[in-house]
């Protein structure tokens, strides 16, 4: 089961051109549903949900880092923000905020309560930043409050106020992280307590959890906003991956996570949908800007019209991928329309090749100084990305462009990227959900291994890290997608994407990556 991973850049080698709009539900030969009549049918109040789960450890916020676990919790907890399907931050708990440079002010809804019926104020917020500050909190959230925040403190009981400890983009999309009740947690032992159930403020609450077993949402009584229509969740937990398949195609279950890329196996199945969504992990190649040859703008981007992502997408990860070819995700609300993908096309490639003076020499080409023969490190543990680099090293010969494929183990691989002892690397990041991209790119970013250095995109985000207003923001993020268009930092390919599955009485389904349970209020089972 993955952990879930936030906001730094973090290398993820895991097993495991650009377009605009992803279909987000793929509607199975057994149940195609008519769009029409669902929209004009009406909900169905009342039912349970039954969903499968895997074992897990806690249901302790401040010790979670089981990914499934955060999703379902996402029926129950609250952050000061969430994201919406653009990955766009919206007010949760907090109605609305204020950025001057550094400063940050949350102006909190006062209409909340906790689902045991008490007021939620700012002091809650002041405990759960302080809580995951604990050095013997095991969540990744501990990194945001360690790694970007200098100060903060509750101006009164509606009013918390941060000071971040450097610029950061988009910062608000920091604060998606779960706020926790201080009257709950009686002392640190509370905090560390693996056993404890948290109680939060969101449209479900846990009515009653037996360990190994399942747990039981129920409506919260204190909701502040719309009723569902589901009356409970039911979360049986089982082993394994097979035991949720299983269990699911036993119909024990009405709705489950999936964990293989392969979902279309599947459609066996009768009467399902299966909905998917695009996740944060990034696969693209990042050169060495040591390399002479690679430091040339028109290599790097002959080697993107000479990828066939297409290929790659159907044959490794059976099209459920979306393509870009810039390292921002076509549906986010940073995106330009503008940006017009290069795709697949061996002729371009060789144009761009020839018009900058790389001659075919022996069938490799070659500017009579250095030839395009280069390694390609890649993580000998990940067979998904050892397919990759296969496709793209037959790819790339039709251009004259010789890869050499070096498997290496993660320690060695990484050891070897960081000291600048490569040519080419493939990589599998996964983004942070702020989609601040500076540590990599910005001169002297603390994850450029790459060694990229352009005066325009340092200018770019000196800017971005001060934006306050949303247009700016937006403005200047489409100023940086242009620059990557043009310079091709990183030969870019795609953002794997994830799915889920449910039963067609379940419906209204509209999962996102942040959050599958996304618009929960408005899911029914039809009877």
């Amino acid at each position: 089961m993955r952990k879930f991973i936030i906001l730094s850049f973090i290398l993820m080698f895991i097993f495991t051109g650009c377009k605009t709009t992803p279909q987000n539900m793929v509607n199975l030969p057994q149940a195609s549903e008519d769009k029409t009549k669902i929209e004009e049918e009406k909900p169905v109040e009342g039912g349970t949900l039954r969903v499968n789960i895997t074992s897990f450890d806690t249901l302790n916020p401040f010790l979670n880092d089981n990914e499934r676990v955060r999703q379902m919790l996402n029926l129950s907890l609250e952050g000061l923000v969430t994201l919406d399907k653009t990955l766009k931050p919206i007010p949760q708990l907090a109605e609305n905020w204020q950025i001057n440079g550094l400063n940050i002010k949350f102006y909190l809804k006062k209409n909340v309560k906790w689902q045991d019926g008490v007021s939620f104020t700012a002091n809650d917020v002041k405990f759960t930043f302080d809580s995951f500050k604990n050095k013997d909190v095991k969540s990744p959230y501990r990194d945001i409050l360690i790694n970007y925040l200098s100060s903060y403190k509750t101006n009164g009981d509606y009013e918390f106020e941060v000071v971040l400890n450097k610029p950061v983009a988009n910062p608000i999309a920091l604060f998606t992280f779960p706020i926790l009740a201080e009257h709950q947690y009686k002392g640190k032992e509370d905090i560390l307590n693996k056993d404890i159930v948290p109680i939060g403020t969101g449209s479900y609450k846990i009515s009653s959890y037996s360990v190994g077993r399942e747990i039981i949402f129920e409506r919260n009584p204190y909701y502040r906003g719309d009723k569902p229509y589901i009356d409970s969740i039911v979360f049986k937990i089982v082993p394994d991956e097979n035991a949720m398949i299983t269990s699911f195609q036993s119909k024990e279950a009405d709705f489950t996570f999936l964990s293989d890329i392969d979902w279309d196996k599947y459609k066996e199945i009768s009467n399902v949908n299966i909905y998917k969504y695009v996740m944060q992990d990034y696969v693209f190649m990042a050169p060495n800007y040591q390399k002479p040859a690679l430091k040339d703008s028109n290599v790097r981007k002959a080697m993107c019209y000479g990828i066939d992502v297409d290929k790659i997408l159907r044959d490794v990860y059976f099209s459920h991928g979306l393509k870009s070819c810039i390292p921002v995700r076509p549906d986010s609300w940073l995106y330009s329309n503008k940006i017009v993908s290069h795709n697949y096309d061996i002729k371009e490639a060789n144009k761009i090749l020839e018009e900058s003076g790389w001659n075919l020499v022996k069938g490799i080409r070659s500017n009579g100084t250095y030839q395009l023969k280069f390694d390609l490190l890649v993580n000998a543990n990940n067979p998904y990305l050892i397919k990759v680099a296969k496709i793209i090293k037959n790819n790339l010969k039709d251009v004259g462009i010789e890869i050499n494929i070096v498997p290496k183990d993660w320690s060695n691989l990484l050891s070897s990227v960081y000291s600048g002892k490569f040519d080419l690397v493939l990589m599998e990041w996964n983004l942070s959900y702020n989609q601040d991209m500076s540590t990599m790119f910005m001169t002297k970013g603390k994850d450029n291994f790459m060694g990229y250095s352009n005066s325009k995109v340092d200018e770019i985000y000196s800017r971005i890290f001060y934006d306050s207003e949303e247009n700016s923001l937006k403005t200047d993020y489409q100023a940086l997608e242009q620059v990557f268009l043009e310079e091709q930092p990183i030969i870019g390919l795609f953002y794997i994407e994830g799915a889920v599955m449910a039963y067609d009485n379940v419906k209204v389904v509209d999962p996102t990556g942040f959050n599958v349970f996304n618009n929960i209020e408005k899911w029914y089972i039809k009877k």
